[in-house]
């Protein structure tokens, strides 16, 4: 999108314009194309924000790009509290300034820098629509060759992209935008970095950047890696938001010799970070089998970092047996959960015998490694 573009979008005319909404706008002839893509893409990014739970969704101006990579309230809301010895902060990658307002609206005073004209007149505007542009300055240009004010702040947060519109290459920092390199240089200029990374990326890149490795879930997705520098360091940790809850890496939990009453599926978040054995600590637990990640318990637990399965009957994963106990109990539709078994879950359906979307009772089934064989353990949700 141009800026031009940009622009007229975040006035009065526009706002008209944008008023129209999506089903009018998409076959109106007295618009330029690229007039008429823009504002569709506005309100898009709109109706996306609002099913993520944003406050003035309907009022902000995003992309659909932008709104990819930008930071759930909550998620910037930390982000922002990592620099609470900071009253200035140097948001080197802005985007459409999701971080940078929760920034702001933290009391900080924020330089605000990112490459794309379009998508600074968009963040000024959300500045505007929040009321906060007072504490917000905008600069258009690349954050690895800025002089002046940036080197003041106190702090620096960074999140590079990880996407040219085309292909995505989270896992891949050599190709971030700025490199992952520029970490250093910010070290040098700024006393706390916060850095929101890809979690896919590779094990040895994280622990090389040192700090504070955070990996931040909430609705049980592994959102991304959050490295803290300048601050106390420490093993890597699981982060859940909004709960609050928080796991060490430690050692490997303990193979369970049988099934309990109950089995509990962890977070992704616990088990990127390598902190399964303090959950399984927390809620004596125990794993299932070594490569799964699944966890059993005589109780069943509340913690937000697992959800709990009560266990009709586990018996070894063979079409024939399995099949005929699940029809003997008039279960017709399986939940399946997997972490390596191959098949698709409409694919189990068929070698199980059931029909996919058939009728009859709801049940879930938890295909678990078991050697070189597999264990369905057949269970229904607790919480």
């Amino acid at each position: 999108m141009t800026e031009a573009i940009a622009e007229f979008l975040v006035s009065e005319p526009g706002a008209a314009v944008l008023g129209r909404g999506a089903k009018a706008l998409t076959n109106a002839q007295d618009l330029p194309p690229e007039l008429r893509a823009g504002a569709l893409t506005i309100l898009d990014g709109r109706e996306r924000a609002h099913k993520r739970g944003w406050e003035e969704a309907g009022q902000l101006f995003l992309t659909a790009d932008a709104l990819a990579q930008a930071s759930s309230t909550e998620i910037a809301a930390f982000h922002a509290k990592c620099f609470s010895e900071c009253e200035s902060v140097l948001d080197a990658c802005c985007g459409v300034g999701r971080d940078a307002l929760a920034l702001a609206a933290a009391g900080k005073r924020v330089v605000a820098v990112d490459t794309d004209p379009a998508r600074l007149v968009f963040a000024r505007a959300n500045a505007h629509v929040l009321g906060l542009e007072e504490k917000i300055r905008f600069v258009c240009a690349d954050v690895t060759a800025l002089e002046g004010e940036s080197g003041h702040c106190e702090g620096a947060f960074f999140d590079p992209a990880r996407r040219d519109g085309h292909t995505r290459f989270s896992a891949d920092s050599e190709r971030y935008q700025p490199p992952l390199s520029f970490l250093e240089s910010l070290q040098e200029r700024h006393k706390i970095v916060v850095a929101k990374l890809s979690p896919a990326l590779h094990e040895d890149t994280l622990t090389s950047l040192g700090g504070q490795l955070l990996f931040l879930s909430e609705e049980r997705t592994c959102k991304e890696a959050c490295i803290v520098l300048g601050g106390e360091a420490g093993p890597a940790r699981a982060l859940l938001l909004p709960s609050g809850e928080s796991y060490e890496r430690g050692e490997e939990p303990f193979i369970a010799d049988e099934l309990g009453e109950y089995l509990l599926d962890p977070d992704p978040g616990v088990i990127r970070a390598g902190a399964l054995g303090a959950l399984a600590d927390a809620c004596q637990a125990a794993l299932i089998a070594p490569t799964d990640m699944y966890l059993t318990a005589a109780e069943p637990s509340l913690r937000a970092a697992v959800r709990s399965y009560k266990i009709r009957v586990a018996l070894p994963y063979r079409d024939r047996t399995l099949g005929r106990w699940l029809r003997e109990q008039g279960i017709g539709r399986l939940v399946v959960k997997k972490r390596h078994y191959p098949k698709e879950p409409e694919a189990v359906h068929k070698e199980l015998g059931l029909k996919w979307g058939g009728k009859g009772a709801e049940a879930t089934l938890v295909i678990v490694a078991q050697g070189k064989s597999w264990l369905g353990i057949v269970c229904d949700p607790v919480n």
